[in-house]
């Protein structure tokens, strides 16, 4: 496996984004659990932040995919 190759860079950056996002869901979870409601609200924006991030990740990996193919 070539890392250098563009897709599997992106590939490895979408990994990132998914831990990312579980680790969102944790601090959610947590935030509830103690009724802290700051954290609350900052793990939410974190959460949609990793789905913003991820929106022009997706397009370009759909379109290097549509480039290979």
């Amino acid at each position: 496996m070539n890392l250098n190759k563009p897709r599997v860079q992106y590939r490895f950056q979408l990994l990132g984004w998914i831990l990312f996002i579980f680790s969102a869901i944790f601090f959610i979870a947590t935030s509830v659990r103690a009724g802290d409601m700051l954290g609350l609200m900052g793990a939410l924006f974190f959460l949609v932040a990793c789905f913003v991030f991820l929106i022009p990740l997706i397009s370009t990996i759909r379109a290097i995919r549509d480039i290979e193919a």
